[in-house]
């Protein structure tokens, strides 16, 4: 089935340049060598490119359009193929199970590393070789991801279910509490907290925030990631925090927080952010190790925080799916679910049987 559709595949192309010849009005004085030559240096063209030259060329584009995000997520999977590959080109030929498997036998064997983590780079890798059969610079008949059931001899990227990332109202209540003659620890402790505030907003778009996204007392906001408006009413906590950073000092299209210090093009910006999620993920393991917490503390753990006490108090799903800026209850379902620990579990046991 596979080399069928190869064939359909081949045909398709080469009636695609023959129809663009007519249309240039050369084809009709062209030999049938020509023709054939013609075809056939088109197509190798193409299938000549490696994956490597492919995806520097996609990230290229990326830039031009400003989806830095992208071509930041497709550049660290090119890099994971290069590193754990060992090679410095690769070509989709190449990239089979048993070079995937290579791959993957390398990353894990390294301590630190988990199947989450590969698996981000996995998927790129997949969607890159997807846009390569898309536009003709991979064949369809060498890919080698799973893609159902019935695709059982190849590939299957691999994921292991992450640790519970959320914290309790007490919990949060001793990182309020918490105080530190550290300036940095304690501006990183109202990252925390303010991403906590306001429905589990995350550091992308807390480092968009400007002034002029504060009227009466409401905090309006686009998700950078979905586009979606919110709006949030402000309660004191909330307000101390900005005040902290010296809110009644800003003009109208100041930033709220001195995250995007230098501004610049997408690319310097998301590296600014980018650095100030890593620094407060720093800062946050120090604060927990202070408090003798357990949990590994990072920004993401104020979403699912807002998230799973939301839950616990009874607010309805839809709120919460709302509130996370999810597109369907159906994502929202999945969250939550994902962050119901066994000991919930076991609570709820106890409270419906009585024992």
């Amino acid at each position: 089935m596979g080399f069928n559709l190869y064939i359909k595949n081949k045909e398709v192309e080469m009636m695609k340049k023959i129809r663009e010849l007519d249309d240039r009005g050369i084809l009709q004085n062209m030999t049938v060598s020509e023709l054939k030559k013609e075809l056939t240096h088109t197509i190798n063209n193409k299938q000549n490119v490696s994956f490597v030259a492919f995806t520097n060329t996609i990230i290229a584009d990326l830039k031009k359009e400003n989806r830095y995000g992208t071509a930041s997520a497709y550049k660290d999977a090119l890099n994971f193929l290069i590193n754990y590959s060992r090679k410095k080109d690769v070509s989709f030929s190449e990239i089979n199970v048993a070079f995937l498997k290579l791959l993957e036998k390398r990353y894990i064997a390294k301590s630190n590393n988990h199947y989450n983590g590969m698996a981000a780079y996995l998927r790129a890798i997949r969607a890159l070789y997807n846009r390569a059969i898309a536009i003709g610079y991979a064949q369809e008949y060498q890919y080698p991801f799973r893609r159902t059931t019935l695709d059982k001899f190849k590939y299957q990227i691999r994921t292991e279910k992450t640790k519970k990332r959320a914290v309790t109202k007490d919990v949060i209540k001793q990182i309020e509490a918490f105080d530190s003659e550290n300036e940095s620890l304690q501006k990183y402790k109202f990252y925390f907290l303010f991403s906590f505030y306001t429905m589990g907003m995350n550091m992308v778009d807390i480092a968009y925030l400007r002034r002029k996204n504060i009227a009466d007392n409401v905090l309006t906001y686009k998700r950078a990631k979905t586009g979606k408006a919110y709006e949030i009413h402000l309660g004191e906590k909330t307000w101390n925090i900005l005040r902290y950073f010296d809110y009644d000092k800003k003009r109208r299209n100041d930033f709220l927080f001195p995250i995007i210090k230098v501004p610049g093009n997408g690319e310097k910006v998301r590296n600014q952010i980018k650095n100030a999620i890593s620094n407060t993920n720093k800062a946050l393991g120090k604060i927990a190790t202070s408090l003798g917490l357990e949990i590994k503390l990072t920004t993401y753990v104020s979403r699912h925080t807002w998230a799973t006490v939301a839950d616990k108090s009874g607010i309805d799903r839809r709120i919460i799916s709302k509130g996370l800026g999810h597109s369907n209850l159906q994502t929202t379902e999945i969250y939550i679910n994902d962050i119901v620990s066994n000991d919930d579990l076991a609570d709820a046991n106890k409270l419906i049987t009585g024992d």
